[in-house]
This record gives structure tokens, sequence and C-alpha cells, in this order.
């Protein structure tokens, strides 16, 4: 193996120098060369992997980047699913540990399709989006055209691979028709949805029209005939805007038998000497003997003319339209563009109400998800000792200009930041609200804790987009917080607050740290407000024996701990807290602290204690 290992380096250099000039398939070819070489060549995993999330970027949906595919994950994945596959991806790109040339870049887009699909409502937005047509991947340019003029047969299945089938031979075809004189009073135009090709008078050019195929609008710019155009040899085509229609890039494909040209070719003569008699009957008022024929044998009138906003009007059964023609006379252009616009305005209608009701049943699905979710959470929790938090957290607790926490769907705890806008009606609840976000943690050191998929509970944040929220047990608790200079909200520890610790916290937890590491926890009280100099000290809380939540500060000031500011991040969250009286009942503790068992882990809740006064010895 030794022997091949400087075959193996030179075509790690090569592969370099191609993803230097973003040959991003060539410089796959050459590192999987030389993995097969050398197994053990340092970097190159790490180069296949920055590779692969170049090309998956390049790959569109609906004319959106397919960021799905840039985590390699899909698109009906939940959010812990792409959440490992984010963290996975970041340990192997982050620039600190990818030496390896474009894997800064790359971090960056796999960091944007975090950003994306972690947020619900871009996720949402994004995904309906891509729904409207299939997978298309970035073609160089148009079909090859043969040497009889028709475009090869093309596919855009993206499990497909296009291979040579042995054996085949290309059908024989016959030599071209001589090609008949272009009009100078039309231009050609391809939709950017189903990507067909579109001849229409130039009045309508930089027109936005509506594709007759697909069924979405798309702005008339002049392209270039297609290459498989058929040759047709009638000249009478003055009297109506011709709409012909062909196959275009590889999105709809094209059928090179020749014999289907031929017979295209046969119906436009049809149809054109049909237009023909049809004015001539209009003089006369008798019908031909030939119409008869024609009408006997199924040959009936069609074309298109389209409209400067998107409609086509006076379709026949050619090319895959059946409404037949009716009249006594020709439209002129402005009967033509006036019915044309109402059906045009009748169908744009038609599509909002479509998109209305996709959007309300998926708001409804949302609803009931959030309802499910939230009566699961209650199930699971305990009862507290003495005070019922929830009257804490009612429909009247809610203000303008406020800031909740609310849980996430981690393990539970409130880590989520909500700021309330304003309470529009109480009950039943709605509010409008704006989500609390973060894309940097640099105000406490140069930790990445969002680059490894945790969440951020302290330090400033983002308003996000407003929305409308219903959701009253969502909610955990009002948080104090303070607005920056800059406009960002600002969350920090309190004196007297309560919080809970990660207990195994490290700087060097990552996307596989397991969860069984994470998600244990100590419960502290803060002593002094957060010092940027200093950090913040605070004092373990001592669960009090005989109770389920019922905690006491500890009474030795050597068990204070300082939390400096380089380990912010070991706060998880904060827990709604209330001081005993000492009347709430014969047994009560007074001066203990009671916390909010919703947002207390519940390994501390069953958590075996002994007597109280062994743990005031600790």
């Amino acid at each position: 193996m030794e022997c091949n290992k400087d075959e193996a380096i030179r075509a790690r250099t090569i592969a370099e120098k191609k993803l230097s000039d973003k040959d991003y398939v060539g410089a796959r070819k050459f590192i999987l060369k030389a993995q097969n070489l050398y197994p053990g060549l340092d970097g190159a995993s790490q180069m296949l992997t920055t590779l692969d999330v170049y090309i998956a970027s390049e790959n569109k949906v609906s004319g959106e980047i397919d960021w799905y595919g840039i985590l390699g994950a899909n698109s009906n994945d939940d959010d812990e699913t792409i959440r490992k596959h984010y963290r996975k991806l970041a340990l192997m790109l982050h620039p600190d540990k990818n030496k390896s040339v474009g894997a800064d870049g790359a971090f960056k887009l796999l960091s944007e399709a975090w950003s994306l699909l972690s947020d619900k409502a871009k996720r949402i937005a994004y995904n309906q989006r891509r729904s409207n047509r299939g997978f298309q991947q970035k073609v160089p340019g148009g079909p090859p055209a043969d040497a009889n003029g028709f475009a090869k047969r093309t596919t855009t299945n993206p499990n497909s691979r296009n291979h040579p089938v042995p054996g085949y031979k290309p059908p024989v075809v016959r030599p071209p028709a001589p090609v008949a004189s272009r009009r100078t009073d039309t231009f050609w135009t391809i939709c950017h949805g189903c990507k067909m090709h579109y001849e229409y008078l130039k009045l309508y050019l930089n027109h936005t029209l509506l594709c007759p195929n697909c069924r979405q609008p798309f702005l008339a710019k002049e392209m270039p005939p297609p290459s498989n155009l058929p040759r047709s040899t009638h000249k009478d085509s003055s009297n109506h805007a011709a709409a012909t229609q062909n196959s275009g890039p590889p999105l709809s494909g094209l059928n090179t038998d020749p014999s289907i040209a031929s017979k295209a070719a046969s119906v436009i003569k049809q149809v054109n000497d049909r237009l023909k008699r049809e004015r001539e009957e209009s003089y006369s008022g008798w019908p031909s003997k030939k119409r008869e024929a024609d009408e006997c044998a199924g040959v009936k009138s069609s074309y298109q003319m389209p409209t400067g906003n998107g409609g086509t009007a006076g379709t026949g059964n050619f090319f895959g339209f059946s409404n037949p023609v009716n009249r006594s006379r020709e439209l002129n252009y402005f009967e033509t563009r006036h019915m044309l616009m109402k059906k045009a305005q009748a169908e744009i209608h038609r599509k909002l109400k479509e998109w209305d009701s996709m959007e309300a049943s998926t708001e409804s699905k949302g609803i009931q998800n959030n309802e499910t979710a939230e009566h699961e959470i209650a199930m699971n929790v305990p009862d507290p000792d003495f005070h019922d938090f929830d009257l804490d957290r009612t429909e009247n607790s809610f203000e303008d200009n406020q800031v909740w926490a609310a849980y996430d769907d981690d393990d539970g705890m409130p880590r989520f930041y909500a700021l309330i806008h304003k309470v529009l009606s109480r009950k039943p609840l709605k509010m409008k609200i704006s989500w609390l976000n973060s894309k940097t943690t640099t105000e406490f050191g140069s930790l990445d804790w969002l680059g490894y998929g945790f969440r951020k509970t302290l330090g400033d944040f983002r308003i996000g987009r407003h929305e409308i929220n219903k959701s009253l047990n969502s909610f955990s608790q009002k948080v104090e917080w303070k607005r920056s200079p800059r406009g960002t909200v600002t969350i920090l520890p309190r004196k007297g607050q309560v919080w809970a610790l990660y207990r195994n916290w490290s700087c060097d937890w990552n996307e596989n740290t397991p969860d069984d590491v994470i998600h244990k926890y100590d419960m502290v009280q803060v002593l002094e407000d957060y010092n940027e100099e200093q950090g913040v000290p605070v004092s373990p809380l001592i669960k009090f024996a005989g109770f389920r939540t019922v905690f006491h500060p500890h009474t030795y000031q050597a068990e204070v701990k300082m939390i400096p500011k380089e380990e912010m991040f070991r706060f998880s969250h904060q827990v709604p807290k209330y001081q005993l009286t000492g009347s709430e009942a014969d047994n009560s503790p007074k001066g203990c602290l009671e916390l909010d068992p919703a947002a207390t882990p519940l390994d501390l809740i069953q958590e075996a204690t002994g007597t109280n006064e062994v743990s005031q010895q600790r």
C-alpha cells in the first residue's frame, strides 16, 4: 500500500486544483481515486464530504437550492433527524477541524441550510415552494440536436442514470423538409416551470403570460427557437397568433419518431384548410361539402391567441386542448383581449383559493400537532407539593412587550423565547409574537455552541418574524430582559433566579455527545447579576427530604461556584420558583424554594433523598 501513497497524494493535489476551479464532479472523481489507492490518506474523507456539499448545492428543486440534499436528509425527515445530520456534517466541515480546500465555503452552505430548516416557519414556506414542481438538476444547456433537427430524449428522474443501452440502434429518420421562412412579427419564448416553448406575436414580448401546460405565470422573454421545431410548409398563418408548442429542454422530453412529425404537419395543414373554408362560408352562408367530410372525420379547427396577462383562447383539440370553436366571424383584437382577461382573472382567483386552502390545511395540522404535544406534556408533569404554578401563566398573565420562555422539542425544557408584541384576545388566547433567535455566540468567546446543534439560552437574540400564537400551554414563565442599543434582546442571569446547569458540561461537547450525558442537571441559585469580567456566582440547591420539588440553598460558603464568561453555556434553562412562607400547609418548610415540576428534570423529582439534616451536613 505504501507504493501507492505517492500516486494517491498526486490525485489529491489534482482534486484540490479542480475544487479551486469549481469542477466539483471532476474533483470528486480524483479524490475517490486517491482513497482507492491509499485508504488511509490524510484528509481524503473530509475533502469528499466537502465536495458532496458543493455538488448538492448545485441541484435545484423548483428553482430553489436543495437544502435537504446539502444536509444529506430528506424532506420528510423530522427535526431530530435533520439536527443529527447537521451535527455530523458540522463536526467534519468545521474550519477548526477541516483544513481541506473549500471547507469554509461548504461549512457556510451547511450553516445556511441549518438556519432555514431549523426555523419551522421558514421550513414550511420552503417546502411549499419546492413542492410545486419536481427535482431539477443543473444542466449546462438545452438538449443537443440530432442530424434530423430533433432533440434527443432525456430524463429528469433524480434516481436514474443515463447509461448507453447495449445493442440499441437509433431509428432511421427521413431527411428534413425544406425550412420555411420565419415570420418577423413573432418571437419564441419558454415557460420556466415546465420548459415548454411557445411562439407569440411580438406585442406580447416581456409580458407575463399564463402557461397553458402547467398553468403557471411566466415572463415572456425572447428565446432562440427550439432545435426540434417541426418543419411546416404552409404559409397562410397571418390570420391568427401562433402558439405552437414544442417539447423543451430535458424536463419535458420529446418523441423523435418521424411519423409523429409528419402526422403533426398533416394536422396543421388540415387545420389551416379548415380555417380558410370557414372564412369563405361566413360570406356565402352555406357549409361546403369538404367541411361536412372533415367533421365526419373528426378534424376541428384549433389555434391559440395569447394575451398580455397570460390567457389563451379559441383552443381546439390540437396539442391536447379540447375546446371546439363555434363562431361565425373573426374576433377583433379588443374583443379577444377582453374575453381572455376575463378567463385569466377567473383562473387567478381559482389558484388563489387553492393556495388559501393549502395554507389553512397546513395551519390546522400544525395546531392539531401542537395540541397533541401539549396534551402529552401535561400528562407527564407531576403535581407540585404546595404552589400551583399554572396560576402564574393564565390568559391574564400575558401583557404586551413581555418575553416568555417556551418549552423546546429536545427534552421539554423551556429553552425557547418569544417576544409578545400585542395580546389580541384573552379568551380564547390570541397573541402576536416573534420568536427570538441567534446565529452567533461571540459574546461569550469563540466556542461555536450553536454550530454543534445546541440551544442558546443566554446572550443576545434577534427578533424574528411576526406570527399569531394561540397556545397557552407552550409557555413556562415570564423572563427578565433588556433591549440593547442595536435593537437585539439581551437575556442574562439575575440575582435570585434559579437555573439548571449541565452537570457534565464540557467545551468538547459536539453532535456525537450522547443524550444521557447531556441531560443531567444541577439546580443552582444566582447570587449576583452577571458581570462580563468575573462571570456570575451561583450556589447549589439541595433537595429537601420528603418532598418532590422543594429545595433549599447550600449553607456552606465554600460551595459557592463562579461561572466565568467562557462557560456561560453551562446554563441550560431558567426554572420558575416560589418561596415558601410556611403558611401553605402544616408541613411546608419556611424559607425553602419550590420549583416548577414542568421545568425540573424528572430524575431530580424522583431522586431519593435522605433526611434534611444529612443533606445540610454535606
